[in-house]
């Protein structure tokens, strides 16, 4: 492993910032830790970073630990959530600033920053101040200023945080293509779930300073392993009782249980349904145009579900009585979260 963390513990006074965290991290991959505020992401970042200090534990990069190796002389980059570029110097200064500091001959700073400023696409704007520069091509600068000195690991907090919703998704996707061209280890902060199963290699989940769950995005996703894990990802409703929808395994010392959107098929009263016996009956509360589907918020009972429907489907109004089949369900039972499929179901008949 590249990056190791071994038992690490962080206080601030009473607060345990990070419990027992254990992970490791392969050489040249791009992880996202990810989790909601105050999950203790960023404070594992920044101790990394060597910007924050473990109280307990070790961390290890390349094989070394570096617990008393000083920020500087770690060998990583790192790129804000607010750019932090230093406002009265051009792109061309900013990018160079690292070089300088490490006082690399002016000829190499020269062609290092020429190098990474067509690498970033930013050929042609050397001369300009960032408040010349859109929110898009500052975050570049700030990533071609955290690789020039040739880091061995890249650390970035919330980079896209600051930055409107289309250029985030032109960035995400410039990123992962930058890294993997570069191949330099990564380790990016994000609370956005999207934002982590599009761009990285390896997901860490944490809440409550704990590591909840490691995988790929695909086993996160279809895996969860925790209630935690369960209950945060893919936009689930909560079932105060699932056995409202049938033909599920009936399972002791169940805590909660979540259904995801597309766990759910929806149908109208008079549109074939393959599962129509196994289906219940439910009425419509809103819907919400998503773009490139519509979602629903239907009341079963005393139990209100999030679904979704295709554009290409039967417009369905609020207020409409609608046939609900759900294929599966997640249930938790303490820590740990457990897949239920629906009985009358054909595996190979669903697409997920």
């Amino acid at each position: 492993m590249y990056v190791e963390l071994k038992n690490i513990n962080k206080y601030y006074g009473d607060f345990k910032a990070s419990d027992n965290v254990n992970f490791g991290i392969e050489q040249g991959k791009l992880v996202a830790l990810l989790g909601p505020s105050g999950s203790g992401k960023t404070t594992i970042l920044r101790m990394i970073a060597g910007l924050e200090h473990p109280d307990e534990g070790e961390i290890l990069i390349d094989g070394k630990v570096v617990n008393n190796i000083p920020a500087s002389k770690r060998g990583i980059g790192f790129v804000f959530q607010s750019y932090a570029l230093f406002k009265y110097m051009t792109v061309f200064d900013n990018v160079a600033f690292g070089l300088e500091v490490q006082k690399v001959p002016k000829n190499e700073i020269k062609e290092r920053v020429h190098e990474l400023i067509e690498l970033v696409g930013l050929k042609g704007l050397e001369k300009r101040y960032p408040n010349q520069l859109s929110g898009g091509q500052r975050q570049r600068v700030a990533f071609a200023r955290a690789l020039a000195p040739n880091p061995k690991l890249l650390l970035l907090d919330e980079p896209f945080a600051a930055i409107d919703a289309k250029i985030r998704q032109e960035l995400r996707s410039w990123l992962k293509e930058m890294i993997e061209k570069l191949g330099i280890t990564s380790i990016f902060v994000t609370h956005d779930q999207d934002e982590a199963i599009e761009v990285s290699d390896q997901i860490i989940i944490t809440n409550k300073g704990r590591i909840e769950q490691i995988g790929t995005p695909l086993e996160v996703y279809q895996n969860p392993e925790t209630a935690f894990s369960a209950s945060f990802f893919g936009h689930p409703s909560e079932l105060p009782d699932y056995t409202i929808f049938h033909n599920f395994e009936k399972k002791d010392n169940i805590d909660k249980a979540f259904v995801r959107p597309e766990f759910i098929k929806v149908t109208k009263k008079d549109e074939d349904q393959f599962y129509k016996h196994s289906a219940v009956e439910g009425v419509v509360e809103q819907t919400f145009f998503r773009g490139d589907s519509i979602e629903l918020q239907i009341r079963i009972n005393d139990t209100v579900i999030t679904a979704r429907r295709q554009l290409d489907e039967g417009v369905i109004e609020v207020g409409e009585k609608v046939d609900v089949f759900v294929y599966r369900i997640f249930v938790t039972s303490g820590e740990k979260a457990y897949l239920l499929k629906n009985t009358s179901m054909r595996e190979e008949s669903v697409v997920i």
